[in-house]
């Protein structure tokens, strides 16, 4: 890579960086995620969207992003964007399976419920509130 390329490089990640501040990174992420839980899918991605843009390698973006496919029942897109690993090697992984948890549950699926948790005990065993979620849609899933 020339020094030139690998300036214009660092100047555009640098632009994204800054393309919104860590404030308004919270804000957009909370917004999404009350539009999505609103049934606001347009808005939702709006917001989600605009995070992408700014943190490309970012797991928040993602993980509301998978949030509006969970609640317009998109659950496969769902898990692809949970399964990333933008997701997958972030401290918010554990957060990543419990929604992927909750689309297989919404999806009714218990045997792929079961095993996401069964594949992911150890990680979970050191989240509880995680580990409780998904022992509780295993549960209920069982009895419905």
């Amino acid at each position: 890579m020339s020094a030139h390329h690998a300036e214009k490089k660092s100047h555009h990640q640098q632009e994204q960086k800054d393309f919104l501040e860590r404030k308004d990174r919270q804000m957009f992420m909370e917004l999404g995620m009350v539009a999505a839980t609103n049934f606001l899918p347009w808005e939702a991605h709006a917001f989600f969207g605009q995070l992408l843009h700014a943190d490309h390698l970012a797991a928040y973006p993602r993980i509301g992003l998978a949030h509006c496919k969970i609640m317009g029942g998109q659950f496969e897109d769902a898990h692809k964007l949970l399964k990333e690993e933008a997701v997958s090697s972030s401290p918010l992984k554990a957060y990543g399976i419990a929604l992927r948890a909750l689309a297989f549950h919404l999806a009714k699926q218990p045997r792929e419920l079961n095993e996401l948790l069964q594949g992911n005990q150890e990680l979970l065993n050191n989240n509880p509130p995680a580990l409780q979620f998904l022992k509780s849609l295993l549960e209920i899933s069982n009895n419905h």
